[in-house]
């Protein structure tokens, strides 16, 4: 077992304590009133430690660095106040034999108990020769970890679809978990996925005893509930027909749509415009780089800088219409109704960054 709560012992005041609480109900979606008994619930999973086991296959192991650069909460309060990490292969000190018998161990002694968190696809050509532990293939791992776990959670694209390592022509057959082990498995995606959705649903799984409420491609509605284009910064350039032609460029007046270099934001559900990257500074969008639908069982999808057929079809529309400020049939059945909202924020996002920029603020 990994003690790091021994080796990193801390104490946390109490106004810290419901600070946490409140930044987990904002993640998972939930009022203040949910705050009392978040805190509740974490200071009684605190007395018996979730145990979690992560395997990785074939994967970059990018979701791990994401998950380690979480910020509210810390991995580090997840990790030693909530969790008992049993065995992942990058963060664990053991290696080899010991750390084998570590997970064989952990399989018996919490068996029904424990959440297993798959990063990365399961090659299953040839019985799943291409990628082996231990002297075990990845696909039997995964198999007989997932046979006595509570839970089975895909993190990452690779773990829910298959992602990069499946890509055409896919010569090992890699899968996603749950294309392999069937069942209920909660989809993490993402290229890598954002460490507040993973925190979020291995959390609301620890206060609900339940896994949160899923979409038809098994990911956690709270996360993935909404399509990027909704909240587009960059919603009002779509609008009006002012598209990006050239990467670096700038259009007079207006945040260009990304939309005919590739942006797949229109057929792509996440929270990304909301809830930002990297301690939430930004998102690929708002730095000038169309949406490459990451989180959606299609990705990759190749070229990757072409704009998608129903986007196609709007442009075309833009460019042979007299009147560039009118709106395609499709322009209004992605939701008309919120395109002002949107343009809203987008104007909001883009005027405070270009205050920032003004004021010499990194």
């Amino acid at each position: 077992m990994i003690d790091l709560a021994r080796a990193l012992r801390k104490d946390i005041s109490r106004r810290s304590f419901i600070k946490y609480s409140a930044t987990l109900a904002a993640m998972l979606g939930l009022s203040d009133a949910f705050v009392p008994k978040i805190a509740a619930a974490v200071e009684g999973m605190a007395n018996g430690k979730q145990p979690v086991i992560w395997l990785h296959g074939a994967e970059c192991t990018g979701c791990t660095v994401s998950f380690a650069n979480s910020h509210h909460p810390g991995v580090a309060e997840l990790v030693l106040d909530t969790l008992s990490l049993q065995y992942h292969e990058t963060l664990m000190a053991a290696s080899g034999h010991v750390a084998e018998k570590a997970l064989e161990e952990a399989m018996t002694r919490f068996k029904g108990k424990y959440i297993l968190v798959v990063e990365g696809a399961i090659p299953v050509k040839d019985d799943g020769i291409y990628c082996r532990i231990g002297g075990k293939t990845f696909k039997s791992k995964v198999e007989e970890a997932a046979t006595n776990a509570a839970y089975v959670v895909a993190v990452g694209t690779c773990a829910s679809f298959g992602g990069i390592p499946a890509a055409d022509p896919n010569p090992t057959q890699c899968k996603g978990v749950a294309d392999v082990i069937g069942g209920t498995v909660v989809n993490i995606p993402g290229c890598p996925a954002h460490p507040d959705w993973i925190v979020g649903t291995i959390v609301s799984i620890l206060l609900f005893n339940k896994v949160p409420e899923l979409d038809k491609h098994g990911r956690p509605m709270p996360f993935f509930g909404k399509q990027i284009h909704e909240n587009c910064p960059r919603r009002g350039g779509y609008e009006q027909g002012r598209f990006i032609k050239k990467f670096g460029e700038e259009l007079p007046n207006i945040e260009g749509c990304m939309g005919a270099k590739g942006c797949r934001g229109p057929i792509t559900y996440a929270d990304c415009p909301h809830r930002l990257w990297n301690a939430g500074t930004n998102f690929c969008i708002a730095a000038s780089a169309p949406c490459a639908g990451c989180v959606e069982p299609s990705f990759p999808k190749l070229p990757l800088y072409e704009p998608i057929e129903e986007v196609a079809k709007f442009i075309e529309e833009s460019e042979a219409s007299q009147d560039q400020g009118s709106i395609s049939t499709f322009a209004a059945s992605l939701g008309g109704a919120v395109a002002g909202a949107a343009a809203g924020a987008g104007a909001v996002y883009f005027a405070g960054e270009k205050a920032r920029e003004k004021e010499g603020v990194e």
